[in-house]
């Protein structure tokens, strides 16, 4: 009988075990015979990864959220994806495969939440509604966000738990709590969740004034939100005296009077190439569904959360999954259009399902080379330092995640993430030198090719101990070649 009532949500969550274990198929391949000691069973294609892990494991071990022990700091914008990660900590010390593992169950939960949302609150037929499943399953940037380790597929997730809950309150004329808990669940795992939390507030304002909904649980669902999120602000707050994470502040958080068109431009190809036939119905939708008020809430935030993001802190890094959250309501968008489309029937459903496999295979690839760029590069530094370096050593590096985590000792990072004092310096890379080698810093694990100023100004005083380079093609935004040097002389600017 549980096979019969729920076969479509089993049959898309075996779909989604399928995809993942095709996508650590070609990452072992990619990998070959050259793999480092530190990579249990699957690698993960970033190096924030290990941030996040880094972060989760001095928040197990007692010593705050930070990543030197000591240090508390906002470097990690998602304090909810790291508390999850310590939680699993207590079940294996291989911090960065509770976090595949977490990113695999929310990438595996959005299938069948796709389908069952499209089906039992946007009205949208059983058999469109299966597509729609199957949709997001092939969805290639949920699927890489399900293999990543990242915070991006839980993000993607808790947003459609946030607008399914939004859909099915505004259909009542009641606001209920429940939205509010997943608004503050998304922040503490995204800040680009307190736009969608300012988009639905004010959809509640409007409902209230010329709808006349219930809105009494207001105050119960405004101190829910507060609570659960409080951790987001409160951070920052303790830390610099500000709403805002110096992570935010290193990316370059700040309000443009123009947006970015670059950015738009960027954002729409990434949300285009997902699924085009997808992509291609959902912006059909914008005529076809417009005297469907439900949708709305959903056209607002899959187009206004990338325009958002093209006024504040645009970032072109890792593929844009900074607004791949946004993928599911696009699913749900596309097939609501299809829907209306009575005389294109069923031939557009290989077309979806041809053009999710042709990209979700694709970043199969991309992924598994980012995993072997991390793996030739990140963690073959950390087998080198473990062997060559000197307890007397202190390392400054320009990527610090898989360093910090694996060697579990201090770092000073170049970039000023992780090191505050050095973020101010930045423009200057000469006072970026000096201030490192203050700090004692007499490793350098930099890129040549991606710091020039730092490299060039200083490679008199900079003996090359090692070379790592990655194996072709360059998947992610690293140098093709990430080098340890030592400093001659003593710790002196």
């Amino acid at each position: 009988m549980m096979w019969k009532k729920y076969r479509i949500e089993i049959a898309l969550l075996l779909a989604g075990i399928g995809v993942l274990i095709g996508f650590a198929v070609v990452q072992r391949i990619l990998l070959g015979q050259a793999v480092s000691s530190d990579l249990y069973f699957l690698g993960v294609p970033l190096d924030d990864v290990y941030i996040h892990t880094r972060f989760a494991a001095n928040l197990l071990h007692g010593y705050s959220y930070s990543f030197n022990p000591g240090q508390t700091l906002t470097a990690d914008t998602s304090p909810l994806w790291v508390l999850l990660i310590a939680i699993g900590g207590i079940v294996t010390s291989h911090l960065e495969l509770v976090a595949i593992a977490i990113s695999m169950m929310a990438y595996l939960a959005i299938g069948p939440g796709v389908y069952r949302a499209a089906r039992d609150v946007f009205a949208i037929a059983e058999s469109h509604a299966r597509i729609a499943g199957i949709a997001a399953v092939l969805s290639s940037r949920l699927a890489w966000s399900g293999m990543s380790g990242m915070e991006t597929a839980l993000a993607a997730l808790l947003m459609l738990l946030a607008l399914e809950q939004h859909a099915r309150s505004r259909a009542r004329k009641c606001l209920y709590p429940r939205e509010a808990l997943w608004l503050a669940l998304g922040i503490l795992v995204r800040p680009e969740f307190m736009f969608v939390a300012a988009v639905l507030i004010v959809d509640w304002v409007y409902a209230a004034l010329r709808a006349r909904a219930n809105v009494s649980f207001t105050p119960m669902a405004a101190a829910l939100l507060i609570v659960v999120a409080s951790p987001a602000f409160l951070l920052p707050l303790v830390t610099r005296n500000s709403l805002i994470s110096h992570s935010s502040v290193v990316q370059g958080a700040a309000i443009s009077i123009m947006p970015n068109v670059r950015y738009l431009w960027f954002a729409i190809k990434i949300l285009a190439s997902n699924n085009v036939i997808i992509f291609a119905l959902a912006g059909a939708g914008i005529w076809l569904l417009r005297k469907e008020p439900k949708y709305y809430t959903l056209f607002v935030i899959a187009i206004g959360l990338p325009l958002a993001q093209a006024f504040v802190a645009p970032q072109f890094r890792q593929s844009g999954r900074y607004f791949f959250p946004v993928i599911p309501l696009l699913v749900i968008l596309g097939i609501a259009s299809w829907e209306k489309l009575e005389r294109m029937g069923r031939m557009i459903v290989p077309l979806i399902v041809l053009a999710g496999v042709i990209e979700t295979a694709r970043w199969a690839m991309i992924e598994g080379e980012s995993v072997r760029n991390i793996n030739d590069q990140h963690l073959a530094a950390v087998s080198w330092l473990r062997q060559n370096m000197q307890p007397s050593d202190a390392l400054a590096v320009d990527d610090v995640g898989a360093i910090g985590y694996f060697l579990n000792k201090p770092v000073i990072d170049l970039t000023g993430l992780i090191t505050p004092q050095l973020w101010p310096l930045q423009h200057d890379q000469d006072s970026v030198w000096r201030a490192a080698r203050t700090m004692g810093a007499n490793l350098f694990v930099i890129y040549r090719r991606l710091d020039p100023p730092f490299y060039e100004a200083h490679n008199d005083s900079l003996v090359l101990q090692q070379d790592f380079r990655v194996r072709l093609p360059l998947a992610s935004s690293a140098d093709t070649v990430m080098s340890i040097y030592r400093a001659k002389g003593p710790n002196e600017p």
